[in-house]
């Protein structure tokens, strides 16, 4: 019994295949394009793959499994074809396939009639392709969506065995491509789906690979709160990832620091109020005045520049988790002043906005978000 071999496409195999109205999305997956550059619409959406080489003469081909998502009025449809020669007569001349469906100055109309007369096959929306009745050296591959919605493959891989359990019977059952044949291929494929999901366990229990969807899940075994989509993927992963020792150091400065710097990208200026004596800024300049008051549980935050109304709320909805117990934290926006180094030069027209520090009067009554300018 000859060793099952796999064939997995992925971008690199796709970066040399040509792609008709169609691209490669960011996650890996081989997408429809519905306009073009100048916003006209694009009607023909194809790839052609360059050929997969099993290095055998007259090779069988066992089984193409992919991933596909479309709308229930588009089609997604494959051509597959095998064969020992590289060279076909196409149109009464002798034409290497490769280099015909590879070509951009051929219709895609052109090339499908082609596959369809050398014999290939076709399927329409099927994840699971048996591949029994082809054998050959080269293995071509193409990809049709038509329809005017979104539509994606990807996770493309072919085997050139594709049965599992076939082997394990009589020799009188081992008809290839016969009704026993393709009967026990339905359970190999079951299998088969099983053991890629096993394989892909580890992905899933990996921070940097799994679904966002997972995020949230991951982030409560750890005691943090990530549910209602309410922060981008690459910030609950920073969170997730660092959830171990957020929460070994819940209550402390450190961590509504780290929390403000994940979410943020910068570093800001946390004030207890209870030890605020003698504080300077990060800049080196005092604190004004009035922010020195408050109860002794209080921690005020500066940040220096503005922040999206969104961007606070989820900030707060992080902070108010790790923040000490009777902690009231308040959030203060300070904005940027002018200023000028030893180096400067100014002409008879410049101006330089004076320095402003933050005022508030002895009536003032201060919320858990404060905006000062």
């Amino acid at each position: 019994m000859a060793a099952e071999r796999r064939y997995t496409i992925k971008e690199n195999r796709w970066s040399k295949a040509l792609l008709e109205g169609m691209e490669i999305a960011p996650d890996g997956r081989i997408r429809s394009v519905l306009e073009d550059r100048t916003g006209d619409p694009v009607h023909e959406h194809a790839a052609f793959l360059p050929a997969i080489d099993c290095a055998e003469r007259d090779g069988t081909w066992g089984r193409l499994h992919l991933n596909i998502r479309h709308d229930s009025s588009t089609a997604v449809i494959l051509y597959i074809l095998a064969g020992n020669d590289r060279v076909f007569s196409l149109d009464g001349e002798e034409t290497i396939l490769e280099e015909c469906l590879l070509d951009p100055s051929i219709p895609v109309r052109r090339k499908i009639r082609f596959l369809k007369e050398l014999g290939a096959i076709r399927s329409a929306n099927h994840e699971d392709i048996a591949l029994y009745s082809l054998s050959g050296r080269y293995l071509y591959i193409a990809v049709e969506i038509v329809g005017d919605k979104d539509a994606s493959v990807a996770d493309f891989c072919v085997y050139t065995q594709g049965d599992n359990f076939e082997q394990t019977f009589p020799e009188i059952y081992r008809e290839r491509n016969g009704f026993f044949h393709r009967y026990m291929s339905i359970y190999s494929t079951i299998y088969n789906d099983f053991q890629d999901k096993i394989g892909e366990l580890p992905k899933l229990l990996d921070i940097d690979t799994c679904p966002a969807e997972l995020l949230p899940l991951y982030g409560s075994w750890l005691g943090i709160d990530l549910t209602g989509g309410f922060l981008p993927d690459d910030i609950c992963r920073s969170l997730v990832k660092e959830g171990y020792q957020l929460s070994r150091r819940k209550g402390t400065k450190w961590a509504l620091a780290r929390i403000i710097e994940i979410v943020l990208g910068c570093e800001v200026d946390i004030l207890e109020h209870n030890t605020m004596r003698g504080y300077l800024l990060s800049d080196g300049a005092q604190i004004p005045e009035n922010l020195r008051g408050g109860g002794i549980y209080d921690v005020s935050i500066l940040v220096h520049g503005k922040i999206k109304e969104t961007l606070r709320h989820q900030l707060l909805f992080l902070l108010d988790q790790f923040k000490p117990v009777r902690t009231r934290i308040r959030l203060v926006q300070l904005s940027d002043t002018a200023v000028a180094d030893g180096n400067t030069y100014l002409d008879m027209n410049a101006t330089i906005p004076l320095a402003q520090r933050p005022q508030l009067d002895s009536e003032s009554v201060v919320g858990d978000v404060l905006t000062l300018e």
